[in-house]
């Protein structure tokens, strides 16, 4: 591109993060229609368009940010914290990546997952049925964290009863996930990674000692034939599948059941019709999911829109505006669970080597616990419904108060 030619690219626009916090969805579309990219400083910037983002995610002139530079892209003080983000696999590229991310691709592949399916809906059975009658009651605590929490303890083979204890703290830690780091909850965060950092290496350490059988200890023996990484990282990469098992899913299976019931007509369809399950867990997550960006770094020079972007900078891939863009699905702000059009890939799972390696858990979980609701909670009613607050990374979900019988 020649000089006369870059003189006539306007910067984006600098947006404040806060406005955008307070509803997200509206911001956005507005910001859309006039441009494709949006700064939120002058290091990280937003794409916002269907096409563009789609197209970024397997971009070659970009990359997923490595830990090291989003640690020091948000500031993050060093600690269990910072070395965790710039340690897990999510977060680096190449042979590193595969060799990494190939630790857990057998265990979270589509058929392993599927084989799973009769176990996740016995986790949901139980549940479902330990909920209270009679009385309100938050669901995401009572049954949308337990579910993913407790079939990710299952697959690495911790006991259940620990989702108690490693639960909470995944949520402190998943707020490190944003566009921007929040640092006046930095202590809550450090002290979060601390725990869980001690909680599985202490898991992993017994099992060198005394194999049981279970996926950790097949881990552990890997690790100790190859020794491919220091055992600090096997820690860092085993609390990363814990973080990414627990937190996301809890939020989307909440808002999966809000949604249902805030739409009348379509909660009955699938309660007549459970074959609509698959499209309705499917529309849940597009509609308001639970992850609204995925992190890029810049390798090149890239001319987004009209606006031209530097090297070395941090893109916000927004799957939250691409999912309500009217180029990509037709009428975006309604809410569907019939829906055909789209890409074949979610959106949400990313795409590329980088796509979400717990595509098919999440989804199960989803689809059996709803069924599992319906099976035997199907008089479920809303009282308080959720919100899921949030532009970027990972979304937090309020409460969701609901009462059955």
């Amino acid at each position: 591109m020649n000089k006369q030619a870059l003189a006539e690219f306007d910067g984006p626009p600098l947006v404040d993060p806060v406005t955008l916090m307070q509803d997200p969805h509206a911001c956005l579309a507005a910001l859309r229609e006039k441009h494709a990219v949006i700064g939120l400083d002058v290091k990280q910037f937003m794409v916002l368009r269907a096409n563009d983002v789609l197209g970024l995610l397997t971009d070659p002139r970009t990359k997923q940010v490595e830990g090291s530079d989003y640690v020091a892209l948000k500031q993050i003080p060093d600690g269990f914290a910072a070395r965790f983000l710039s340690d897990f696999f999510l977060f680096s590229n190449g042979d590193e990546h595969r060799a990494m991310r190939g630790l857990f691709a057998r265990t979270f592949a589509h058929g392993p997952m599927r084989e799973s399916r009769m176990k996740i809906r016995e986790i949901a059975d139980s549940i479902v049925s330990e909920l209270p009658r009679g009385e309100s009651f938050d669901f995401v605590e009572r049954m949308a964290a337990r579910i993913p929490a407790e079939m990710i303890a299952t697959i690495l083979g911790l006991p259940v009863r620990d989702a108690q204890y490693f639960a909470p703290r995944v949520y402190a830690l998943a707020q490190a996930v944003a566009p921007r780091y929040p640092i006046d909850r930095h202590d809550e965060i450090e002290r979060a990674a601390t725990d869980l950092f001690a909680y599985v290496e202490d898991h992993l350490r017994f099992r060198l000692e005394d194999p049981c059988g279970d996926l950790l200890s097949l881990l552990a023996a890997d690790w100790r034939a190859s020794e491919v990484l220091s055992f600090d990282s096997l820690v860092n990469q085993v609390l990363g599948i814990l973080v990414g098992g627990s937190d996301t899913t809890r939020a989307a299976f909440a808002m999966l059941v809000a949604l249902l019931l805030e739409h009348p007509m379509e909660w009955a369809a699938v309660k007549e019709d459970q074959s609509l399950i698959p499209g309705a867990v499917a529309e849940a997550m597009r509609y308001e999911p639970s992850v609204a960006s995925i992190a890029r770094f810049t390798l090149a020079p890239l001319e987004i829109g009209g606006a031209l972007l530097p090297a070395g900078v941090m893109l916000s891939v927004s799957t939250l505006s691409a999912m309500r863009d009217p180029a990509l699905y037709e009428n975006p702000d309604r809410f569907d669970i019939r829906r055909v059009d789209g890409p074949r890939l979610h959106p949400v799972f990313g795409l590329g080597p980088h796509r979400c390696i717990g595509e098919m858990l999440a989804r199960l979980e989803m689809a059996e616990g709803l069924a599992a609701l319906i099976a035997a909670a199907p008089d479920i009613r809303m009282e308080v419904a959720p919100r899921m607050s949030g532009f970027g990374g990972i979304r937090q979900i309020t409460p969701m108060h609901v009462r059955i019988g």
